[in-house]
């Protein structure tokens, strides 16, 4: 016991960061996945269409209500202002805040106008204004604590939010369930981003009470500067992300919403494994990207790996998943779950090489890939959506991934001569495009397995043994470092 002790205590803290930030993602994302079969089990399929299109609009107008500055701009911001963190924190905060309620007087103007375009009703609009205001206040801090590597406390209240926050819906919805309330979408919204957005408030007053610094040319012009490009790649990023969801809304119906958007939920459920992996590695790889030396090929490669083998597993256990988490009017979804999953792995694997034009701070070369993909993504889903139903969705989406990730390559290559360096020095491309195209392929296959049980299984018994391999090299490699570390030190 005290060897294990021990050995957890020599441990970097940048790993240990790491750790705790994948496991409060998994837990928290977990726990709304475990609610799924309550919600699907009490809510009609239209309803959850309805809370899907909520969160999809939120996502969207966000993206220009935060004006991205909690996205890249904030960890260069970090680098850059380390002796004055509190005050440049405050002041970016009184920036998103003005934002807000710009947005909220807009919507004043014209409610009805806007309730009809987005299609929710008006107390779901101010509950995403509310979230408007506040949530930045929540990523900001919690960006500042990844990259401060203090996880203790920011896994903590990531954690306990995020299970107050869906015990409180699920007691909401069984309560109106039972008296036959109609508008159990928005009971559940309410009680849940309440408990959020009361955190999140709780934060924004504490960040600007300690930096009380409410304006700064210095700290807006720098934040702007790198963030308004990345307005363009956020938007664009969210109408990949949920474009889907909205024209299955417009051209099919919310019930069609609720199949595909619960589905896709699941499917994306890596998606948080690989945001708290990337944002535990920016700080690495900010700190390392220009010297001669560095690990970033290495680490890169195995969390690529990891993750790769994360998606493929979910895409084999997908039929079990959804018997689980679903009734039988979603069994007919599952074969869409392997192109998404394999989608959202190239979003990672675009995501590896933006982190470095987002280092140089050439954020438009971040935009550029996601607005061709955007548009691509839109025309695709308008034709498809139409001729194949909801179904075709999953495939345009993981094309215009593809699109994404190739585009955001040749651009990083680009910033990279511009700025003397090369991108080969810092990135195994050839290994990390034969991995991309291993797990598509892999991915799909699993779609005609799905009626062989054995075979299915055979397969993921061998990516069982893949990720084991994996772990194994990552923590010896860890080992070296450390051993490499002890030797200079002797020297």
């Amino acid at each position: 016991m005290k060897r294990i002790t021990n050995k957890i205590k020599n441990i970097p803290i940048g790993a240990k960061s790491a750790v705790v930030y994948t496991i409060s993602s998994v837990f928290t994302r977990g726990l709304a996945i475990i609610s799924v079969p309550i919600f699907t089990r009490l809510m009609t399929t239209d309803q959850i269409g309805v809370v899907n299109i909520y969160n999809s609009w939120y996502s969207l107008i966000s993206a220009f209500a935060t004006l991205s500055l909690t996205s890249g701009g904030f960890a260069v911001a970090m680098k850059d202002y380390s002796d004055r963190r509190d005050e440049y924190e405050s002041s970016i905060l009184t920036l998103t805040s003005i934002v807000a309620i710009v947005i909220a007087l807009i919507y004043a103007i014209a409610p009805m106008f806007w309730q009809k375009m987005l299609g929710l009703p008006n107390a779901l609009i101010i509950l995403m204004l509310i979230g408007f205001l506040f949530a930045p206040a929540r990523d900001f801090w919690l960006s500042r604590q990844r990259y401060e590597y203090k996880y203790k406390l920011a896994g903590a209240v990531s954690v306990l939010t995020a299970i107050v926050a869906t015990f409180a819906s699920i007691f909401a919805v069984i309560f109106v369930s039972n008296r036959h309330f109609e508008e159990t979408s928005l009971v559940r919204l309410f009680s849940n981003y309440i408990i959020i957005y009361g955190v999140a408030a709780v934060i924004w007053i504490y960040i600007l009470l300690k930096g009380k610094k409410f304006y700064c040319k210095e700290y807006w012009k720098m934040s702007l500067a790198i963030s308004i490009p990345l307005i363009g790649y956020n938007i664009a990023g969210q109408v990949l992300n949920v474009s889907d969801r909205m024209m299955i809304g417009r051209l099919v119906n919310n019930s069609a919403v609720g199949i595909y958007g619960t589905l896709y939920t699941v499917s994306s459920l890596s998606l948080l494994v690989w945001q708290a992996i990337n944002a535990s590695f920016v700080p690495y790889l900010f700190q390392n990207i220009d010297k001669k030396e560095h690990n970033i090929k290495q680490i890169s490669n195995m969390l690529l790996e990891a993750y790769a083998v994360i998606a493929v597993l979910l895409t084999f256990f997908a039929p079990e998943i959804v018997k689980i988490l679903a009734t039988k009017e979603y069994y007919e979804a599952i074969y869409i779950m392997p192109s998404i999953a394999a989608g959202v792995f190239f979003t990672s694997y675009a995501n590896l090489y933006s982190n470095i034009a987002v280092y140089y701070k050439e954020s438009k070369y971040v935009m550029y890939p996601a607005i061709v993909a955007a548009i691509l993504n839109l025309v695709l889903n308008y034709v498809f959506i139409k001729m194949f139903g909801y179904m075709a969705a999953a495939y345009t989406t993981l094309f215009s991934y593809i699109i994404l990730a190739i585009l955001q390559v040749i651009w990083s290559a680009k910033v990279c001569k511009e700025n003397n360096n090369e991108i080969n020095n810092i990135y195994d491309n050839k290994r990390m495009l034969l991995l991309a195209i291993v797990t598509t392929v892999v991915s799909l296959m699993a779609i005609p397995l799905y009626s062989n049980t054995f075979v299915r299984y055979l397969f993921i018994a061998i990516g069982i043994v893949v990720a084991s391999i994996i772990v194994r090299r990552l923590l010896k490699s860890e080992m070296l470092k450390k051993d490499d570390k002890k030797e200079s030190g002797k020297t």
